[in-house]
């Protein structure tokens, strides 16, 4: 990936004081031990006074010590660009790292507000290597973080921007308490006021009392956790994803995000190895789309999901996808279950969904439960009756096509021939005796997705699968 770096003059340089912050913030804490101490600290002889002294004295060396060791670690923290960017850092065992900028699959320029406040950016550097994390993390001013981001001005061959209500639909449907809040946090709130009303007013025996102690609370509670882990959730992807623009700019792509914390990506698109389109249940509704990639050296770093249109409706997803990515090959057609098949997909949430009769059946305060797990099931059930008539395995000239459902979102995923190096067909006894098998595709990223459909006829799988047989290299 081409920067326009100069490369520095002279020997290698500090990073910038930022890295101080950030490398001491999950110890900063104690610095604050011997304040605190301080202050609630209240003796009334002498003996406390000087044990008070004492024990303020051990806490503030402690914290110097603190304070000075991650001082060190930044005077020790230097980098350097001379024609690739070479890193060094540690006190006692040091590690120097040298990175080809032309190697590099992806750049991240991160600003938050403490960032802006210092002037400051922090910069991660991934290559395609097989890492947790990023590569090369820098703290560096900001006019010189900028210079790993396109000039002003540069050629654009393509752009996208989301706009604001589709990703704040995406951001709740995608959110982790989302199913909460929309059905078990009220249904909650209704069962403990069932019980805190009813249940005093039954006539019970002791197991029942003793069971049904601290049950109202214990709802309420949850509803509230519910609601409040999905509204930090929805808020934190909202302002993660706000403001979204995509460029195309040569072979590379620039992606632009957050609301509060300013996020410039840059993917280089050779590295790319998967297009995937996501849909959940409340994004069907308003017939809404994610598109994502799985690529090389992107997406390590925690919280980073490799988004490149956030939320769009399917014309306007097409149109962006041929903005953004004209020349990545799509396979339109494919292999699809048999009817007979419909089984495998909806007879375990169809169990799960007859289950919620049991509550219904024992009455009382136990209907609120039935009906909670009665949306829970049918919730699910739709997801796998759509993932069945959606279920494809396709071959075409350039690329692999695999349409399925997991968990409770639906999944397109085109894959380029070239780099569809892991395919696994199996099959169960029971699935010998009915014909079909499972396909499973695995693609190299990052994340290590795997692809799965099930219920496909074998022997058509299998003739497919053949067509993605690697030919061995020709002799020069």
């Amino acid at each position: 990936m081409k920067t326009s770096i100069p490369d520095s003059v002279g020997g290698m340089r500090r990073q910038h004081g930022a890295y101080f912050l950030y490398d001491a913030r999950k110890w900063v804490f104690l610095l604050f031990i011997p304040v605190l101490r301080a202050i609630l600290t209240r003796p009334d002889t002498i003996a406390e006074t000087v044990s008070a002294l004492l024990a303020f004295l051990r806490d503030f060396g402690f914290a110097c010590l603190l304070a000075g060791w991650f001082v060190l670690r930044w005077r020790r923290a230097l980098y350097r660009f001379r024609g690739s960017l070479t890193t060094r850092r540690g006190v006692f065992l040091t590690r120097t790292l040298q990175v080809s900028m032309e190697d590099a699959a992806s750049i991240e320029v991160e600003c938050s507000p403490l960032l802006w406040a210092m002037r400051s950016r922090r910069v991660h550097v991934n290559t395609a290597g097989l890492r947790r994390r990023s590569d090369v993390t820098l703290y560096l001013p900001a006019d010189e973080a900028r210079l790993f981001l396109p000039p002003r001005g540069a050629e654009i061959d393509g752009r996208f921007a989301a706009s604001p209500w589709p990703v704040a639909a995406m951001s709740a449907s995608s959110s982790n308490a989302a199913l909460g809040l929309l059905t078990l946090a009220p249904a909650l709130k209704q069962a403990g006021n069932i019980l805190g009303r009813e249940l005093p007013a039954e006539m019970m025996t002791l197991a029942d009392r003793l069971l049904s102690l601290g049950l109202p609370p214990l709802l309420e509670t949850t509803a509230n956790v519910l609601i409040i882990g999905w509204s930090f959730a929805f808020i934190r992807s909202f302002f993660r994803y706000a403001g979204f623009c995509a460029r195309r700019q040569g072979g590379c792509l620039h992606l632009i995000s957050g609301l509060m914390t300013r996020r410039d990506v840059l993917v280089d698109c050779r590295r790319i190895t998967a297009l995937e389109l996501r849909q959940t249940l409340f994004m069907r509704i308003f017939r809404l789309y994610t598109a994502t990639i799985t690529a090389a050296g992107y997406g390590r770093e925690r919280g980073a999901r490799p988004v490149v249109v956030p939320a769009a409706r399917a014309r306007e997803l097409c149109a962006a996808l041929d903005t953004l990515l004209g020349d990545y090959p799509l396979c339109s057609s494919g292999l699809r279950p048999g009817r007979r098949s419909l089984g495998r997909y909806i007879l375990l949430p169809l169990w799960v969904t007859a289950g919620a009769l049991l509550p219904f059946l024992m009455g009382g305060v136990w209907i609120m439960a039935g009906v909670v797990w009665l949306a829970a099931g049918l919730w699910w059930l739709a997801i796998r009756w759509m993932g069945f008539h959606r279920a494809t395995f396709g071959v075409g000239d350039d690329a692999v096509v695999l349409r399925y459902s997991r968990g409770l979102a639906l999944y397109e995923v085109h894959v380029p021939l070239e780099v569809a190096d892991c395919l696994i067909v199996t099959r169960s006894p029971w699935q010998r005796r009915s014909g079909t098998c499972t396909v499973e595709l695995r693609c190299y990223g990052e994340k290590r997705r795997r692809h799965r459909v099930w219920a496909l006829p074998y022997d058509a799988a299998l003739h497919l699968a053949g067509r993605l047989t690697i030919k061995p290299p020709t002799a020069v």
